[in-house]
């Protein structure tokens, strides 16, 4: 096999990458601290995907049937997740060679978790994700602007070299139960 690696060389090396299946996991290092209270009987879906930007077609797929929410509301929930993922890919060790993103999506009571855990920066003393100043001008600095916009909740973690960033979608609560128009996502 290691041999094979080397006769494949650049682009082809590259293209396995690309297209390595993602598989499902569970990580016993992957903390509950953000969740605050777990859905009875759902242990959310989780799910390591190769480094390389080809895969967020997967995750965006594999998000919608997890989410379990009405099409607009899956929609933000890939968006979002989507950009978290192109983010540890491009600023982190999970888009280097072998690289991985872990991505797990939490149904939980009124809302949805989905946390992108990343391999830790390329660079030591590497910043945190956070919301860069508005450059209109600028390719590239909006999607922690977008997630802030757009989720109820979100952050960052760093734990064992990692770095996760998550985002919580708020879902309406069932018609007739004092749901207010417009204050969140459906579910």
């Amino acid at each position: 096999m290691e041999q094979r690696e080397n006769v494949l060389g650049g682009d082809a090396a590259e293209e396995n990458q690309a297209t390595r299946l993602p598989r499902r996991t569970t990580d016993p290092r992957d903390r509950a601290a953000i969740l605050v209270e777990r859905a009875p009987g759902n242990p959310g879906h989780s799910l390591t995907l190769a480094g390389v930007p080809e895969q967020a077609a997967v995750l965006r797929r594999r998000l919608a049937s997890a989410a379990a929410l009405p099409p607009r509301s899956a929609e933000l929930v890939q968006e979002l997740a989507s950009e978290l993922f192109n983010n540890a890919v491009t600023h982190s060790r999970s888009g280097c060679k072998d690289g991985e993103v872990a991505v797990t999506l939490h149904r939980l009571r009124g809302r949805v978790q989905v946390r992108v855990t990343d391999q830790g920066p390329r660079a030591p003393g590497a910043a945190t994700p956070h919301l860069r100043p508005l450059d209109t001008s600028a390719e590239s600095g909006r999607g922690l602007r977008l997630v802030a916009a757009q989720a109820s909740r979100w952050g960052t973690l760093h734990e064992d070299g990692r770095t996760t960033v998550w985002f919580e979608l708020d879902r309406r609560p069932a018609r007739g139960r004092g749901s207010r128009p417009g204050s969140a996502v459906g579910g």
